[in-house]
């Protein structure tokens, strides 16, 4: 009589356990905060991620994850299958980068309150240009790091740079177009 051999099956997953004092990190943001429509944000800027555009894929879009340090609400998924969602302090959230966001470039790891203040004709701009966005930020401390592009996942606007995408080592600086600061403001509304 021949053994038969239990049929292979895929493992049991095992019960997951954590220690004191830690929590989950997968790096992904539970959810997106616009600071314009809902209020300001309290947390510690950690990293960014680029893509090209929604709205125009040769322009690049960044969007900043912060480490939340209180609770606020956060919209979750875009479109019809957008809803908002409550997320508690140390979670992490993104929020779409846009013009008037430049200092924020440098204050990697402090504890920021960013909130938005309204809009600003830039002078000597064509006047079908939209005002730039203007945003205060208070810091715990009066610098920090430059906060580290973690993620770049642009193909068509590989090659544009702004204050948030400086050009590629070895990269031909001919060859690269500089995005000007009211070009900054086309966010998408998710990722």
């Amino acid at each position: 009589m021949a053994k038969t051999s239990p049929s292979p099956s895929s493992p049991t997953p095992r019960k997951l356990e954590t220690r004191e004092g830690l929590r989950k990190n997968s790096g992904d943001v539970v959810g997106f905060r616009d600071p314009e429509t809902q209020g300001s944000i309290y947390g510690i800027p950690r990293a960014a991620k680029a893509s090209d555009s929604k709205l125009d894929s040769t322009k690049p879009s960044v969007f900043v994850i912060f480490e939340l340090l209180e609770d606020c609400k956060v919209t979750e998924g875009s479109g019809e299958d957008a809803a908002e969602v409550r997320a508690k302090a140390g979670d992490m959230v993104g929020v779409w980068v846009k013009g008037g966001m430049r200092s924020l470039r440098t204050m990697g790891g402090l504890k920021v309150l960013m909130q938005y203040v309204g809009e600003k004709k830039l002078k000597d701009r064509p006047a079908a240009q939209s005002p730039m966005k203007v945003y205060q930020f208070d810091t715990d401390k009066p610098t920090g790091t430059t906060i580290p592009i973690i993620e770049d996942n642009r193909k068509d606007s590989r090659d544009v740079v702004n204050a948030w995408l400086p050009p590629a080592k070895g990269a031909p600086v001919s060859q690269t177009r500089v995005r000007e600061p009211g070009e900054d403001a086309d966010e998408d509304a998710g990722f």
